[in-house]
């Protein structure tokens, strides 16, 4: 009978072991969706992650509860275009500028490996897939339960609402429209549509649509693109966009932008409540619907549509107000609260109780110093950083954040003049993550039952 050195009977207990783990437990990917509208925060938030959990120094607070653990940045499936992370965190770390925000859809593929807690069994791995998602992008989705007659009389109506020169201009050119037609009137009237909402985006106002309008990416110039809201009619201007609307839901929107949707575990929502409060009540409103479109696709009222196109795996969205470095840190108790107060009237009005919400507060790049400063003989929290207009080191006193958002009778948006800073402008050690707020609390929600 032959027998075994015991160092190859140990190899092969261990090659066992490895099989068995192998087969039991093959490599999970976790796929979480990372959402905001315009302005809120995305990329710098999606390179701060990357960035914490590649480095760990400044998430302690996170890493002391699990086990080690190390992360490797894995190249994306083959048809996702990589978040170009390296380059985003060059332009804050060396240039000490804010990078340009992504106007597509982006993938990052993180691989964990964590110690295991018995010297024969293999360390355990996940993975995690970041979707970058425009959020204007999906807006759009929920335009698959609407047709172009809907769309159309719902645009026109919010435009009603709206006093600036481009939307009454466009609704008085679309209110004295004919039954004539022409390949010129099409695009004219598109181009116009477009400008404006481009114009209405860049003074704040968040639930647009078509998104493609506002970042058309690889549609730039395609025709498929030359519809805009007009009153319904026989004519054949109406029906040519008519079409039009539904092939782009068709081939572009369901196609391709709810492919990638499908399939996520979580999905993180940023909104930028210091924008909410500093453009009035209408900007709030506006948000705040734009931000119930783009959750729709879980509202059970919605069962058709959910059921026809889309089957939502999320369990869990957690909504996250980003620039909390804008807020002296004595007043996040209230910039929470305020986000609290947004995501309750979100849930009241949807039908969105089966889906796990939480919610918190962070800064994916603390841009500021909280000190104090003297003030009428009396100690005050004030923030100190980089103006962003002037490229100052200045000190500022950022005022008292309510714990509520104010009545529309009472909204004085002066009362609110939050100001903008750089990147700080420092030496990083090769290994050194970004400064933060709250990012390891963000992570902890994200991953911390797979640790």
């Amino acid at each position: 009978m032959l027998r075994k050195p015991l160092n190859a009977i140990s190899d092969t207990i261990e090659e066992v072991v490895d099989f068995v783990s192998d087969v039991a437990s093959p490599i999970k990917t976790t796929k979480i969706a990372i959402t905001g509208l315009s302005r809120s925060g995305k990329t710098v938030f999606i390179t701060s992650l990357i960035d914490q959990l590649l480095h760990q120094n400044k998430i302690t607070s996170f890493t002391s509860k699990h086990r080690p653990f190390k992360v490797t940045l894995e190249p994306p499936r083959a048809n996702m275009q990589r978040f170009d992370y390296y380059t985003y965190t060059a332009h804050i770390k060396e240039d000490a500028k804010w990078p340009k925000g992504t106007s597509s859809i982006t993938s990052t593929l993180l691989e964990f490996e964590s110690k295991a807690q018995f010297s024969l069994l293999r360390n355990s791995k996940f993975r995690v897939e970041i979707i970058d998602y425009p959020g204007e992008w999906i807006l759009d989705i929920a335009l698959l339960n609407k047709s172009y007659e809907q769309w159309s009389s719902e645009v026109i109506a919010w435009m009603e609402n709206i006093d600036e020169g481009s939307v009454k201009e466009y609704l008085s050119k679309i209110e004295k429209l004919d039954n004539s037609s022409s390949q010129n009137l099409e695009k004219e009237l598109h181009q116009e549509y477009s400008e404006t909402i481009r114009e209405l985006k860049a003074k704040h106002y968040s639930n647009i649509t078509p998104g493609r309008f506002l970042m058309p990416s690889d549609l730039a110039g395609d025709p498929m693109l030359f519809f805009a809201p007009i009153p319904k009619s026989s004519s054949a201007l109406h029906q040519a966009f008519k079409e039009r609307y539904e092939t782009y839901l068709k081939e572009i929107v369901k196609k391709i932008q709810l492919e990638h949707f499908r399939g996520f575990d979580k999905q993180i929502v940023l909104i930028d409540i210091i924008q909410a409060l500093q453009y009035g009540s209408t900007r709030y409103n506006d948000m705040k619907e734009g931000l119930a479109n783009m959750l729709s696709l879980y509202d059970h009222r919605n069962k058709n549509f959910i059921a026809q196109w889309f089957k939502p795996s999320i369990n869990s969205v957690t909504f996250v107000a980003t620039k909390a470095d804008l807020v002296a840190s004595s007043q996040h108790n209230n910039y929470l609260a305020l986000l609290n107060e947004m995501v309750a009237d979100i849930r009241r009005e949807m039908d969105i109780g089966h889906i796990k919400t939480q919610t918190q507060i962070i800064a994916s790049l603390n841009s500021t110093q909280n000190i104090k400063c003297r003030h009428e003989g009396k100690s005050i929290s004030c923030l100190r950083g980089i103006d962003a207009k002037e490229g100052n080191v200045v000190e500022i006193y950022p005022g008292e954040m309510p714990s509520s958002f104010p009545k529309p009778s009472e909204w004085h948006t002066e009362d609110y003049a939050y100001e903008e800073f750089l990147p700080p402008k420092k030496s990083y050690k090769k290994i050194e993550a970004l400064e933060h707020i709250y990012m390891d609390r963000v992570i902890e929600m994200m991953i911390g039952e797979q640790l």
